[in-house]
């Protein structure tokens, strides 16, 4: 595999993007549309046999029916969680502390709102007002997740979160003043409680619009935020969601970065940001839907307009083990329980920011040590380049993997191999200059079927094309 001649990693890393991306209609392909649908709504590539289906089908609303598909699948549901689970900070140690049981019911308390499609006013309603144990009332590891407790610590983020600022005023922070915590018997459960004495004179707060509410004894005074966070000030908490989800799914934000908004920022298609915003609250902050829109728009489905972006660390780490059909070995680091994940378990699925691997760290894998989009670092470095095409470990993947094998042992010929490979890693078939240019290499170098495939994958992950989402 290391003999293998430059020009041919040159020629092809250099062709495929290009073919990929340059069309003469302003639609982009069916090739190109699935394999970008697909890794935006999943963070996963189209597996072969759905590519076929899709590229043999006639109906003229494939493509609405397919995105429709995506978004049912538990596959949206776990890439959702993932993205939130790094602007929440999931993480059982440092700086967060939620231990491993309170990362795993948080993960899934937000899976579970993810695929019931809980409208997002009162998904962000349920978080902010969550009371109880950790383990039991999993949203309270909201609170838990910021080292610093204090209410104007708490205010800071919770308004970054979900107004998009990172500067505010803290009078309001007053609201998250009750907020106390106990521990129990049981190990590592804390309960976090609201202190509300049912005697005492009602204070006034002054709200992030300028305007004052009553903070009155014996209630919970983060209601009173809450309250005009969905209601007063519904048009913002919304056009932040779809930003932020616009995002996730485009890679790159109407406001960039999506978590930093002002006036020293402003969108760069305001009737856009303006227009998804209405429909969203209109829908009744359906997620899906505004997840649906985005898909289904021009843009998203545009020949160049669409700009590459790296996969996520994530995303690139489950592609490579989808490739091969070997996954990488995940283990808990913190000490107790010590923990090693099931075989086969996905990067997008490991929910917990402690749990990691080398590969993800060299791709940039968030740190979730804010609450920041940009902590996920999309770059494409040296380092990663030369793992890629160097590292002993995706080598013996590739050389021991049943599924390569199995495709060179059933294609006939070289062309059939390099469109079954295509297909696997690009979602497409190979070009005639592919075909062309691997047909010559396996000559030149007297390589049977199950090597050239070998060179042929290996080619195909160190190309543009399959390294960005495009």
């Amino acid at each position: 595999m290391k003999k293998i001649k430059v020009f041919v990693l040159i020629n092809i890393a250099l062709m495929v993007l290009s073919n990929a991306l340059f069309a003469d209609n302003q639609l982009c392909s069916d090739e190109v549309f699935i394999r970008r649908a697909t890794i935006a709504a999943t963070g996963r590539l189209p597996e072969v046999a759905v590519v076929k289906d899709f590229l043999n089908a006639s109906n003229p609303d494939k493509r609405r029916l397919f995105i429709d598909s995506l978004l049912d699948s538990e596959a949206f549901a776990s890439y959702m969680t993932m993205r939130w689970g790094d602007i929440l900070r999931i993480k059982s140690e440092f700086p967060s502390n939620l231990w491993p049981n309170g990362s795993q019911a948080y993960t899934r308390w937000i899976y579970e709102n993810i695929s019931q499609n809980t409208p997002y006013d009162v998904f962000v309603s349920n978080l902010l007002l969550s009371k109880g144990s950790n383990f039991r009332a999993p949203a309270v590891n909201f609170y838990r997740a910021f080292p610093v407790r204090s209410a104007e610590n708490y205010y800071k983020n919770i308004h970054l979160l979900f107004s998009g600022s990172r500067k505010c005023d803290l009078s309001a922070a007053v609201c998250f003043s009750q907020i106390l915590f106990k521990n129990t018997k049981e190990w590592k459960e804390e309960i976090l409680y609201v202190d509300c004495p049912l005697e005492g004179k009602a204070a006034s707060v002054r709200l992030p619009d300028g305007k004052t509410a009553v903070l009155e004894a014996g209630k919970d005074w983060r209601e009173t935020y809450v309250d005009w966070l969905t209601k007063n000030n519904a048009n913002q908490l919304a056009a932040v969601m779809v930003n932020r989800m616009y995002a996730w799914l485009t890679g790159k934000g109407i406001v960039h970065e999506p978590d930093d908004w002002g006036e020293h920022n402003p969108p760069s298609n305001p009737e856009l940001l303006n227009k998804l915003t209405r429909e969203f609250i209109a829908s009744g902050y359906d997620v899906k839907n505004l997840a649906r829109s985005i898909l289904n728009s021009a843009y998203f489905q545009h020949a160049t307009a669409f700009k590459p972006q790296r996969l996520l660390a994530e995303v690139l780490v489950d592609a490579l083990a989808d490739i091969t059909g070997i996954s990488d070995a995940y283990r808990s680091r913190v000490p107790e329980p010590f923990t090693f994940y099931p075989e086969g378990t996905r990067a997008v699925d490991l929910g917990d920011g402690t749990v990691s691997s080398s590969v993800l760290e060299i791709f940039g894998r968030s740190s979730r040590d804010v609450s920041l989009e940009s902590q996920h670092v999309n770059t494409l470095t040296d380092r990663q380049l030369l793992y890629l095409m160097n590292t002993s470990s995706l080598e013996q993947k590739i050389r021991k993997s049943t599924r390569i094998s199995n495709i060179a042992q059933n294609a006939g010929t070289v062309a059939a191999l390099c469109h079954e490979l295509s297909l696997l890693a690009l979602s497409r078939k190979a070009t005639q200059k592919e075909i062309e240019l691997f047909r010559e290499y396996a000559q030149s170098n007297n390589l049977n079927k199950r090597n050239l495939a070998t060179e042929i994958i290996w080619v195909y992950i160190n190309s543009s094309e399959f390294l960005y989402q495009h």
